[in-house]
């Protein structure tokens, strides 16, 4: 419980529930008595209100206390009662001149606990690190802590002090793009963070690229975790134009953050200016062969890497790139680098058979429209043929009707036209010869073209046989004339 050679108080996993002061007296002494007390962790028993207020009593004495560990001591907890033991054991640790660290995380307190923060977060002065893992706090308490944080440092300028805050982690806090710009001014103003944890917060790649530019501004930044957030090739530009930035980066975490094929590659080649790198978590991305060679290519500038991370991305777990990365690591001090590639995500073989499917559409498609553009081109070049012979029957100058030919039918036995030796009928009058000739003008029109047939022939008959007929009426009417 209290150990006097390394200055701890600890009741952590206990499971103790503290609602009344008589419940936590007995610790209260203890702690009362604990001469150079530094650390104290209550974390994994459950406090009420009136408990916190008895606790926050002896508090304020432990002026040696460098840590203090409250996560997860609100569990079965109402809220307005979990939002008044916040603000009574923050308070209680304000003016505490040698506190550092303060872990509130796997506390259910909302935005409300945020709130309850406020005071202790902006006008003490020794606070380096501040642990708010899966709080709830949402994006207005991701605004309320940067808030608070920016008029600490305001206050601190003002006093010419030096920002002392090296690391907030705020993971699992639904953070969202909502609090991206007030938490990316916070960073603007602080500079002095050289660690920063924010997974699991649905940061989209707008969110990120905001956060970016806040966060580029601290230099000295030596871990940065946007675990399972949404990058995209956009946000995946943004940390690659950051990255140059921090010389001091040992531990990137970006996995399961959709990087993507583009954004890998992005990434990747930034790479090369983070010599100090030591470990590099890129798992779950979307990197394809391209931004796998573009890394394979950086590893020969990060001689302290001591991990890499690139299971369930997008390229054989046996391809020849991941080979390249081996023999690049093969220099390394440590021969266990690269981790498992177990649950690679290969393209399908669905997958890239639409993808040849489609390249071949294309293909296909574009075929046509080039070809019917030239037979078009051509048709307009060369002048317009004359009609076929077979399919236009013209009439002599002296027949009072002209009738277009239609397609010619295969002739038949019965219609083929009178030869000269075969006897001709009685000369009918004028008006049945001039019916005669169009009716079968008409009928030789209706036929349609038999390509075994000797259409040159049929149609010299045909004149023939005309020429015959008009010359039996010119003699008929000379006839009838006396002439």
């Amino acid at each position: 419980m209290a150990d006097v050679n390394t200055g701890v108080f600890s009741l952590e996993g206990k499971g103790l529930k503290l609602t009344t002061p008589e419940d936590i007296k007995e610790y209260v002494q203890q702690i009362r008595d604990f001469e150079n007390l530094t650390e104290i962790v209550l974390s994994g028993n459950t406090i009420g209100s009136e408990a916190a207020k008895e606790l926050a009593s002896v508090l304020p004495e432990k002026t040696q206390l460098q840590v203090a560990n409250f996560s997860d001591i609100f569990t079965g907890r109402l809220r307005e009662d979990v939002k008044e033991s916040v603000k009574v054991l923050c308070d209680s640790l304000i003016d505490l001149p040698h506190l550092r660290v303060l872990n509130l995380s796997d506390n259910a307190f909302g935005p409300v606990g945020a709130e309850s923060m406020f005071d202790f977060l902006s006008k003490n002065d020794s606070l380096e690190e501040l642990y708010l893992n899966n709080n709830g706090l949402g994006i207005q308490g991701g605004k309320t802590i940067a808030k608070a944080f920016v008029e600490r440092h305001e206050r601190h300028e003002a006093q010419g002090k030096d920002s002392t805050l090296k690391v907030i982690v705020m993971g699992r806090n639904r953070l969202e793009n909502g609090s991206s710009k007030e938490l990316a001014h916070m960073l603007s103003k602080l500079k002095s963070l050289t660690s920063f944890r924010v997974p699991q917060n649905g940061i989209r790649p707008e969110g990120i690229e905001t956060l970016m530019k806040g966060l580029a501004l601290n230099e000295n930044l030596a871990h940065l975790d946007l675990q399972d957030n949404t990058f995209t090739s956009s946000g995946s530009k943004a940390l690659a134009d950051a990255l140059p930035n921090w010389k001091n980066l040992e531990i990137l975490n970006v996995s399961d953050s959709l990087l993507g094929p583009e954004g890998g590659m992005l990434v990747a080649d930034a790479l090369r200016e983070n010599k100090q790198l030591k470990k590099l978590h890129l798992q779950y991305n979307e990197i394809e062969n391209d931004g796998a060679e573009a890394l394979s290519e950086v590893l020969c500038h990060l001689p302290d890497l001591e991990v890499l991370e690139l299971n369930g991305n997008r390229f054989r777990h046996d391809s020849h790139v991941v080979e390249k990365i081996k023999v690049a690591l093969s220099d390394k001090k440590n021969d266990d680098i690269l981790g498992s590639l177990s649950d690679m995500e290969e393209l399908t073989s669905d997958e890239e058979e639409e993808e040849e499917e489609d390249e071949e559409e294309e293909e296909e498609e574009s075929v046509p429209v080039i070809v019917e553009t030239i037979e078009i081109d051509s048709v307009k070049e060369i002048p317009e043929p004359a009609k076929p012979a077979d399919n236009l029957m013209e009439v002599e100058p002296d027949s009072e009707k002209t009738t277009e030919a239609a397609p010619v039918e295969p002739a038949k036995s019965e219609s083929v036209p009178k030869t000269e030796t075969e006897t001709k009928p009685p000369v009918p009058e004028t008006k049945d010869i001039q019916e005669s000739s169009a009716a079968d003008t008409t009928s030789t029109a209706n036929l349609s073209v038999n390509p075994d047939y000797d259409n040159n022939a049929r149609r010299k008959s045909a004149a023939e046989e005309l020429d015959d007929d008009i010359s039996s009426l010119i003699n008929s009417m000379k006839s009838q004339l006396n002439i």
